[in-house]
């Protein structure tokens, strides 16, 4: 429990500390610019705590759903987003280039914040799975109805001992990269049907493949797959408490074998068994420290489910390289994966949505579970958090700094200043977007992390080193239960 408590202060840390990164960022560049910083919040809303210093009030409020600078010589920094409405009037007028410098700031302190982090991680290198080369393509797979199908790579062709050079034209490095341009996908034919076209290497013979991906239910969450896999062995993760696995003395690191002598080649054969048992004990084979153990356990139908299960979630266990990458390698990677993600969330043709996204319990939980695997995988995971951070920020929103900097710009071309109403009016509008997302997403937050922590049963779940959906993931295996 202490240790749980202490991961989770951990991440609070670490998304405090990135917001006031980028705050800082905001801050620094006003004090430089000579203009007046009269508030720096952590969070939005009333005034927790705080100190106030050289003229400025330095808070932590109610609300941890980002921070702000409250700048009153910017009218469209200061006054909507807390500054008051005559505080202007009496203020020096600021230049074109104080409110463009003032609004990036903020990113370019995240990059550089993101920058230090990568600096570490070459220095240390990280495990991950390099090799592009496909070692599994089972035959049937289960799809996010929790039907078993035909396996779409096996369907298309693609073999054991392929290698993944490109998908959709896009150069694949790692089977990181591999996943998520397979994800967030946008190419549809004319009936509407997914596709990806995938060019392999096949004993020194480039080929090209067309894909028809499916959707797979990762957690709650469902998501586009070909149904190929870097390795072979089904790993258990976790063993739920009080479910017959558990019971039985399955433990994590146990590799399955076999159900009742019958091998398990893939994840659709062990759903597929489990659907069709109609009772009694099933043996199940694992490989535990080099000898084979027989497990009888009896899966049972928990209340609100269909379909038997045991209780415990497995991953496909692939061999990692131990990896120094340079930290503009890491950042690019990180910006691919980020420009990949808005736009597979704004295409009609991508199986991305909003659902699919998080918000600050998300992105907490996300740390949380980083720092649990340890603090490579955390310092990787917040260098990735802030190069979003610093990306969607300068995006040409109302209410984010790319949105004042919109205005700004809007503002020098016409010659005149944008007229309060209007400025007021689109900033409302997406003030109560931005509140609306937030709280859908960080319902769908709420949902994972139940998931996670066992509170909701028999849906398949997310590897914890995957990163959370609302900044794009690094999967490294589709963890799922059983």
């Amino acid at each position: 429990m202490l240790l749980n408590i202490f991961y989770i202060a951990v991440a609070l840390f670490a998304l405090g500390f990135s917001i006031f990164i980028h705050e800082l960022g905001h801050f620094i560049a006003a004090k430089k610019r000579g203009l007046i910083a009269d508030r720096f919040s952590i969070g939005f809303g009333p005034r927790l705590c705080g100190w106030k210093w050289m003229g400025t009030d330095f808070r932590i409020s109610l609300f941890p759903l980002g921070g702000y600078v409250s700048l009153p010589q910017l009218a469209d920094m200061g006054r909507l987003e807390g500054g008051e409405d005559d505080e202007t009037e009496a203020l020096p007028p600021i230049s074109y280039a104080d409110k463009m410098i003032v609004a990036v700031m903020g990113a370019v302190f995240n990059m550089i914040f993101a920058f230090c982090l990568s600096l570490i991680l070459w220095g240390v290198g990280r495990d991950i799975i390099v090799s592009t080369e496909v070692n599994a393509v089972p035959q049937q797979i289960v799809n996010h109805e929790g039907l078993p199908v035909p396996g779409p790579a096996y369907e298309a062709g693609i073999q054991i001992g392929d290698q993944i050079i490109r998908i959709d034209g896009a150069k694949i490095n790692n089977w990181v990269e591999l996943n998520n341009v397979i994800m967030t996908g946008t190419q549809r034919d004319d009936s509407g049907r997914a596709f990806a076209e995938v060019e392999i290497l096949r004993e020194d013979d480039i080929q090209q493949i067309t894909v028809y991906p499916i959707l797979m239910d990762v957690g709650i969450d469902s998501i586009r797959t070909i149904g190929i896999a870097p390795g072979t062995d089904l790993v258990v993760s976790e063993v739920q408490e009080n479910m017959p696995a558990f019971k039985a003395g399955l433990l994590p690191g146990d590799t399955i074998l076999a159900l009742d002598g019958k091998p398990v080649t893939s994840s659709a054969f062990l759903s597929v068994y489990l659907s069709n048992h109609t009772g009694g004990v099933i043996d199940l084979h694992v490989l535990r420290e080099g000898n084979e153990v027989v497990l009888p356990i009896e899966p049972i139908i928990a209340n609100g489910e269909t379909t038997p299960r045991f209780g415990f979630a497995y991953y496909y266990e692939a061999a990692t390289e131990h990896v120094h990458l340079n930290p503009v390698e890491q950042i690019t990677a990180m910006a691919r994966t980020m420009k990949q993600t808005l736009v597979a969330l704004v295409s009609p043709k991508s199986d991305v949505k909003v659902g699919n996204m998080s918000g600050p319990i998300g992105i907490v939980h996300g740390l949380t579970s980083m720092a649990r695997y340890g603090w490579i995988d955390l310092v990787w995971f917040l260098a990735l958090i802030n190069v979003n951070l610093a990306i969607f920020n300068v995006l040409p929103i109302p209410v984010l700094d790319g949105g004042h900097m919109t205005f700004a710009t809007i503002s020098k071309l016409t010659g005149r200043p944008i007229p309060r109403r209007i400025m007021e009016g689109s900033y409302t509008v997406c003030i109560v977007i931005l509140l609306s997302f937030m709280l859908y997403v960080s319902y769908r937050d709420v949902l994972r992390v139940g998931l996670d922590a066992g509170v909701i049963e028999d849906k398949p779940n997310a590897s914890p080193a995957e990163a959370p959906a609302e900044i794009p993931a690094e999967p490294t295996n589709n963890l799922v239960t059983e």
